[in-house]
């Protein structure tokens, strides 16, 4: 996975159902990765997620997972918790199979705990998945993302924690979530550059390697995210910085789009990138 690439979260919409023109589609715009939404549960059979692997292996699109929304590790019920994890054990019996490397999920709520509480018992979770399941994976990772709610659990600060205390974890970071979280202010190189490197000294080679963003506009509220809007329009966040950055640097992330059309917005940020290319040629 050491280049850049982008790619759209879920099928194109003129290919629905459709994954063989799906990455058909994906292969023709130049678009290298492509995020299987199983975000209302992993659905598919194993000789359909095969088909995927295969589709993904022969076009050289990395393929990365969206879990379910509603895993929730810290939840009030203990059943909620049990399923949470069965859940994350079921990706990664999956993701050999789909090609997958990078297994994204919501954590969920604090379940009423304190945060310091939350973290524990969050971890404790989390380890117990990777001690049960890791080895199914293949080399695929966990992957919690910084959360778009202010009162979920999902900070900068959390993440990294978790990533940095637990087995096989590598963090997602959704720029969109943290210009919620922040009400606006994370949306310039600095501000970039400090999540940036909070993650580098908790993780340091294993983040760098393995970089994994989210990407869209969003519109927040005081209680942080609303819904997605597109990229490149009226709406927060500005990823040309951040593009600008990754050029910089020589970080290697996967750019997933996570805009009304996925498509459409992960076109956009490669146009950014080649822009930027040119005018350094």
């Amino acid at each position: 996975m050491e280049e850049i690439r982008f790619g759209p979260a879920g099928y194109p919409e003129e290919a629905k159902g459709k994954p063989k023109r799906s990455f058909e589609i994906l292969k023709e715009a130049g678009l290298t990765a492509f995020e299987y939404a199983a975000v209302y549960g992993l659905r598919t059979s194993e000789e359909k997620a095969r088909v995927l692997g295969n589709l993904a292996k022969s076009t050289g699109i990395a393929m990365s997972m969206h879990a379910a929304y509603y895993i929730n590790l810290a939840s009030k019920s203990d059943d909620i918790r049990q399923r949470s994890r069965k859940r994350l054990e079921k990706a990664l019996r999956f993701a050999p199979l789909m090609g997958v490397k990078r297994i994204v999920f919501h954590v969920g709520t604090y379940g009423g705990l304190s945060p310091e509480e939350s973290h524990k018992v969050v971890r404790s979770a989390l380890q117990e998945v990777w001690e049960k399941a890791g080895h199914l994976g293949e080399g695929a990772y966990l992957a919690p993302e910084i959360a778009g709610k202010i009162n979920a659990y999902g900070s900068v600060n959390e993440i990294a924690g978790l990533c940095a205390e637990t087995d096989g974890l590598i963090p997602t970071i959704d720029w969109a979530h943290m210009y919620a979280r922040t009400q606006g202010k994370c949306n310039d190189k600095q501000s970039y550059l400090e999540v940036l490197g909070i993650f580098e000294d908790a993780l340091g080679a294993q983040f760098v390697h393995n970089m994994h963003f989210h990407i869209s506009g969003i519109i927040f509220t005081q209680a942080g995210e609303k819904a997605h809007r597109p990229l490149g329009e009226e709406w927060g966040p500005d990823i040309l910085p951040l593009i600008e950055i990754t050029k910089e640097v020589g970080y290697k992330p996967t750019f997933i789009s996570e805009t009304p059309t996925p498509l459409k917005g992960a076109l956009y940020a490669k146009f950014l990138l080649e822009e930027l290319e040119k005018h350094k040629a």
